[in-house]
């Protein structure tokens, strides 16, 4: 019983610590890889296969990033590589005859979980970011200004997924950026009591993101 409270207690201040610690960076790119630290990057010049991109070509569960470490999905319409090779590809959710009321975002799900999350995009987009449990770590909006946005969350808590809402009938991203938690990291926290960190993935059962 002893040793039950001593890792309920140990987990509870470290999911207690790691919330206290987060930070949103808004089109400062520079300052979120500064405490990132090692990125990943996702720019969508290829496709999952490794083939040159090609607009209109589909992303799915079949089709996807996994080999690059991350999982894509949308929860309405289709999700598909948009752009040229001269303007460069991006990753869009888009539902093709939407309606006043119709929504959709990107799911960002790294297969390991991450430290820092982040993405450019252009126009506008809400960023929510997502521990093991489905509880909200942290939010950020960036938009209204000409140009490519970015938007970025490096968390001491590690980040499950992420979500990219326009709150419309579209959202896109120009490159997703991640940084996995390193595996000696993931065992050190195991043997501290956060056992949370095994996870099952739960890819269909995404949360709604608030408006």
């Amino acid at each position: 019983m002893a040793t039950t409270k001593w890792v309920a207690c140990i987990t509870t201040c470290l999911a207690q610590c790691a919330f206290a610690d987060v930070q949103t960076f808004v089109n400062d790119y520079p300052a979120f890889a500064d405490a990132a630290g090692s990125l990943s990057v996702i720019d969508f010049e290829t496709q999952p296969s490794g083939q040159p991109s090609q607009p209109g070509v589909q992303v799915t569960p079949a089709h996807n990033y996994d080999s690059c470490g991350v999982h894509f999905s949308a929860p309405a319409g289709r999700l598909e590589l948009a752009g040229n090779p001269i303007s460069g590809f991006h990753l869009d959710a888009i539902i093709p005859l939407p309606l006043p009321s119709s929504r959709t975002w990107i799911v960002a799900d790294p297969l390991l979980p991450a430290l820092a999350v982040g993405a450019h995009f252009a126009g506008h987009s809400y960023l929510f970011a997502y521990d093991e449990a489905g509880q909200l770590i942290a939010q950020g909006f960036a938009g209204g200004t000409p140009g490519e946005q970015f938007l970025g969350i490096v968390s001491d808590t590690p980040i499950d997924y992420v979500i990219f809402d326009r709150l419309s009938w579209l959202a896109s991203i120009n490159a997703f950026h991640f940084s996995p938690i390193p595996e000696p990291a993931s065992a050190a926290l195991l043997a501290a009591g956060a056992g949370w960190l095994m996870r099952v993935r739960r890819r269909a059962r995404r949360v709604v993101p608030a408006s």
